[in-house]
């Protein structure tokens, strides 16, 4: 037996040998950490803020159906080994109808262990934080330890990530930490790196293959080139299938249902070719109206547009332009998860673009552009209020703050039996996703038992009626009330007989 250890493939055939090799290796860790310990404590304590103001998002009620909720039931699903269909969009809904996330599946472990939306939360703050290090990585290798700590800190309380954390979760999230380690390998010529994390952008979402092109073109600028031909291909190829099989073999209506640039044309090859055609008009719609121009100022001028110098800048154009072309005018502000993405890429791209200026090697403008970092990106999402306030919500204590309406809408949705099926105020239903089959007012659902509404609110479900219209077609339909507090109302079927297997989450 000893004889085959040590004739085994990389085991070292004299074990005092192993023995010291093993120490090395731990000691060489140790003075990493040693050495790297600022951006280790700096990942930790944005996990630990992070995660804090998720989960009081959540415990307030700040959290939403659309999308916390629809993820928590498609994972759940997964968890169970289930096709992942989601009764918030509908009767045997399957996600995949939507989006194609099925990284996304990945989570469903942890529902073993804790079967809750918060899970999701905490995990959205972990891909979040697993990025912070990478982004130091890249840095490090254009400058000083110090100003890689500035550019991870600058980063990861930039106002674009504080924008993801604000908006529950979403599949964009796993993109962050993949994108960024892409980026990294091809910075480094790791081709096996790059196209491994290629392959698992395209599971993230359809759109990510078009960003898979914009790395193939970099990295089609390097020898050899069949990487960078290969990246291309399977972009192109992997949008293309997605989007004209996979998702119309899913959807109710057979079609992909978020081709939403109608400015530019019908379809792909009619966009492409108005891009070509009309690239002034093309240039004008991706500034106007303001807002669009506004969200790009804040991208570029707190980064002292240094990645304008850069090559790495050209991943983020897919994913601008499909905010800045889209017709739904909420992908233009600088709200929303959206942001994270494009945000990454830039701040990457600056490091790149002050290299090549040649601003980290000369220390007046090394302490200049440093000083910005710390300043501008930080004051934007803190002080100024002006995008997403999840650090001053904190400092000022209003993230965590209890009044009367929340108090109204935790004693309503305690009135809610599980395993009934129940039609609820979107800003409700992440509350009972995990004890419940939850759908919004309007959604096709097999029964209904009990309606929760929140009167205040403008429009509820969908069609987006008002509540007071739900309120009257409920009470029409032979719903009684058995519950009132403040503007929370919970309304009881009257064909309800008690919990059914058919409502369990």
């Amino acid at each position: 037996m000893a004889d085959l250890v040590r004739g085994a493939p990389g085991v070292d055939a004299d074990p005092a040998a192993a023995v010291t090799s093993l120490a090395e290796a731990a000691r060489s860790a140790r003075s990493r950490l040693a050495t790297h310990w600022p951006v280790t404590l700096l990942t930790a304590v944005l996990f630990v803020a992070y995660s804090g103001y998720a989960l009081t998002r959540q415990a307030t009620y700040l959290t939403a159906g659309y999308d916390l909720g629809i993820f928590d039931q498609a994972v759940r699903d997964y968890a169970r080994f289930q096709a992942p269909e989601v009764p918030l969009k509908g009767a045997d809904y399957n996600i995949l109808a939507d989006h194609f996330h099925p990284i996304i599946a990945l989570a469903a472990p942890l529902y073993w262990i804790w079967d809750s939306p918060n899970v999701l939360l905490l995990l959205q703050v972990a891909l979040i934080a697993a990025s912070v290090p990478v982004v130091y990585s890249f840095a490090l290798r254009r400058m000083s330890r110090g100003g890689a700590l500035v550019v991870a800190v600058a980063y990861s309380f930039g106002w674009a990530i504080q924008a993801m954390v604000d908006f529950d979760f979403h599949e964009v999230a796993w993109g962050v930490p993949i994108l960024a380690v892409a980026i990294d390998a091809l910075d480094r010529r790791n081709d096996r790196t790059l196209l491994i994390s290629a392959g698992l952008l395209l599971l993230v979402r359809e759109d990510m293959g078009a960003v898979l092109v914009m790395l193939g073109l970099l990295r089609a600028l390097q020898r050899p080139r069949r990487t960078g031909y290969l990246l291309i291909g399977a972009g192109a190829a992997g949008y293309l299938l997605v989007t004209s099989v996979i998702i119309p073999a899913f959807a109710p209506t057979g079609q992909f249902a978020y081709w939403t640039f109608d400015a530019l044309g019908e379809d792909l090859p009619h966009a492409l070719l108005n891009i070509v055609i009309h690239p002034v008009r093309t240039l004008e719609l991706l500034f106007t109206p303001a807002v669009k121009a506004q969200t790009l100022a804040y991208f570029f001028l707190p980064l002292a547009l240094l990645p304008l110098r850069s090559r790495y800048s050209l991943i983020a154009a897919p994913l601008l332009a499909q905010r800045f072309f889209n017709s739904r005018d909420h992908l233009w502000t600088t709200h929303f998860h959206y942001n994270a993405l494009p945000w990454l890429v830039l701040v990457l791209a600056m490091v790149d673009g002050g290299a090549r200026l040649g601003i980290w090697s000369r220390p007046r403008l090394n302490r200049l552009m440093l000083a910005w970092l710390l300043v501008v990106p930080i004051y934007l999402s803190t002080v100024a209020n002006i995008t997403a306030p999840v650090v001053r919500r904190m400092l000022i204590g209003s993230a965590w703050r209890m009044d009367d309406h929340l108090r109204a809408q935790q004693a309503a949705v305690r009135q809610v039996p599980r395993s009934v099926c129940v039609s609820v105020d979107d800003r409700l239903a992440t509350h009972l996703t995990n004890s419940n089959r939850v759908t919004l007012p309007g959604i096709p659902t097999p029964r209904t038992d009990f309606v929760v509404l929140d009167m205040s609110q403008e429009q509820v479900g969908f069609p987006l009626d008002s509540p007071q219209k739900v309120l009257a077609d409920s009470r029409a339909a032979g719903f009684t009330q058995v519950f009132a507090q403040g503007d929370l109302l919970v309304l009881r079927s009257p064909d309800y007989t008690g919990p059914s297997s058919l409502c369990r989450p």
